[in-house]
């Protein structure tokens, strides 16, 4: 069909030329007389049509679309679970633990079944169940929702600011090594990371001296967990051998066993909430010793002591946003501090760098 419409075109064109040019014969002395018309005619038609030649390097080449969504979780998959989840030998709930994949645990999927898949995460390799996995986009799509992220900071000391800015005020200082909720800002700088330090306390840092990530873990084999068993047993009982008080240990012993429980602005309950100073305050009164209410007035109120002597069951002060006492922690030993931090993450243990004291004072005295 296209053949013959083409050359009833080219014909057409040809009788056209014929009656307004009957004159033009000079390709009749090579042609025969009977096609000179078409012959002129195709030629024409095809110079109308302005065919270039195309080369390679003018096609577009379309750009594939991506695979999936969340690229950094592709062949990967996260723990799906509200605690530890176990690491098999074998696709086989009877088969020996090698290992636990923690909440928020990351791993590579090294062979995925119907029921089980093989994981390898830090040094552990082994099975848990699909159920407790969530894998690829779906794992990415869940940790953009729900996963925290930390800043770790990567330099010895770094001012927390109260803006975007190096030029703005500094609220405190944190140490290196220390690990901070990152919190989600509108209108962010890249440069700057908006942290929570605690309760009083929130701010940003430069970006170039933190190390943002997802709160991820990764699995730890039996060796690791024994290995972290001990050595929690061993600064227990460096913390233990530093107390020079049966009472100071008592203290905090009994501080320590509220660990997990929530943060209440205005609280004083050491179960069902409470904030820092009130988790201070309750702790004494538990053995006799009554404390003022608030953070400024127990500083005020109770004997100070050098930031170089402090003891188990000392207290320690830090600023707030306008430059007075707003926050107060109790020294466990050990280079650390327990407190009720902040809504986020209740009552916690931190060490004892994780933001600088403005000063200490006891309640204790030997």
């Amino acid at each position: 069909m296209k053949k013959n419409a083409f050359m009833g075109a080219a014909m057409l064109a040809a009788a056209v030329i014929g009656v307004m040019a009957p004159g033009i014969n000079s390709r009749a002395d090579v042609l025969d007389e009977s096609t000179v018309s078409i012959t002129y005619a195709l030629d024409q038609y095809v110079q109308s049509l302005h065919i270039k030649e195309i080369k390679e390097e003018d096609v577009v080449q379309e750009e594939e679309a991506p695979t999936c969504r969340y690229p950094e979780f592709e062949g990967k998959c996260l723990a799906y679970v509200d605690e530890a989840v176990n690491v098999r030998e074998e696709p086989d709930e009877e088969s020996e633990r090698v290992g636990s994949l923690p909440v928020h645990g990351i791993a590579l999927v090294v062979e995925k079944g119907d029921n089980w898949t093989k994981i390898e995460s830090g040094i552990t390799v082994g099975y848990v169940r699909n159920d407790f996995l969530l894998f690829g986009d779906t794992a990415g799509a869940y940790a953009e929702e729900t996963c925290p992220k930390k800043a770790v900071v990567n330099t010895e000391t770094l001012y927390v600011r109260a803006d975007q800015s190096e030029g703005s005020d500094c609220l405190t200082m944190i140490g290196e090594g220390e690990t901070y909720e990152v919190v989600p800002s509108n209108g962010e700088v890249d440069e700057w990371v908006h942290i929570k330090v605690d309760s009083d306390i929130e701010g940003y840092v430069s970006a170039d001296y933190v190390d943002v990530s997802y709160g991820f873990s990764h699995a730890l084999s039996v060796a690791e967990e024994e290995e972290i068993r001990k050595r929690e047993e061993e600064a227990e009982a460096a913390r233990l051998a530093e107390m020079t008080s049966t009472r100071r240990q008592e203290v905090v012993n009994y501080a320590l066993q509220f660990v997990g429980n929530p943060y209440v602005y205005g609280g004083t309950s050491l179960t069902n909430g409470t904030d820092c100073s009130g988790f201070t305050m309750s702790v004494y009164a538990h053995f006799g010793y009554g404390l003022p209410r608030t953070a400024a007035q127990q500083m005020a109120g109770l004997s100070s002591v050098s930031l170089d002597s402090i003891q188990p069951g000392d207290l320690l002060f830090y600023k707030d946003k306008s430059g007075g006492v707003g926050h107060v922690t109790m020294y466990i030993g050990g280079g650390q501090v327990v407190h009720a931090s902040s809504s986020t993450t209740g009552i916690i243990i931190s060490g004892i760098g994780y933001r600088t004291p403005c000063g200490a004072a006891r309640v204790i005295w030997d």
